[in-house]
């Protein structure tokens, strides 16, 4: 007597599949990380710029230095008036045209001052570095340039240079210098 086929899958066909599912996805998840590639980096380096840009024209529009500064823990930017109670002032979340002060966090990329020898920038009280002051004639308070450099793990440092006098923002070659 013979016994009806069921139809269905076995137990061994089914762990068979399930095992070239694992491997294919052991394969093509790692390469999907790579398709990002340093895409936080340049977030990174496109929000410092933008930001400059912004100090500049608040600073020319109110008639007030605005300054542009980084945070010591590397993971923020801010853009307020040069006052007092700089590091004070709240940030407008979202920020607007119109926002006395915005700070960004950085998400995975870290941004540093790189200082060179008799350029030393001392933080203020809440940890800030200035980048440029802007003035309302479009200048920069600062005479020396400054260089940053925005990293992100696995990826070379897109280092930024931020004129003395001027304040204008440039994408530099990195050094090979340790950075």
């Amino acid at each position: 007597m013979t016994r009806p086929r069921r139809a269905g899958y076995t137990l061994l066909e089914m762990v068979a599949v399930l095992a070239v599912l694992v491997i294919l996805g052991a394969v093509i998840v790692p390469s999907l990380s790579g398709f990002y590639g340093n895409t936080k980096q340049r977030a990174a380096a496109d929000i410092l710029r933008t930001r400059l840009a912004e100090a500049r024209a608040k600073a020319m529009e109110r008639g007030t230095p605005f300054r542009v500064a980084i945070h010591t823990d590397k993971n923020r930017i801010r853009v307020a008036p040069d006052t007092e109670d700089f590091a004070s002032i709240p940030a407008d979340d979202p920020p607007s045209y119109n926002s006395l002060a915005t700070e960004d966090t950085l998400d995975e990329a870290t941004v540093e001052l790189i200082t060179e020898q008799g350029d030393e920038r001392p933080a203020d009280s809440g940890g800030w570095l200035t980048l440029a002051t802007m003035r309302g004639d479009g200048s920069s308070k600062e005479s020396r340039s400054a260089m940053v450099s925005i990293k992100q793990r696995d990826f070379a440092p897109i280092q930024i240079q931020v004129r003395g006098l001027t304040g204008q923002a440039r994408t530099v070659p990195a050094s090979t210098g340790g950075q």
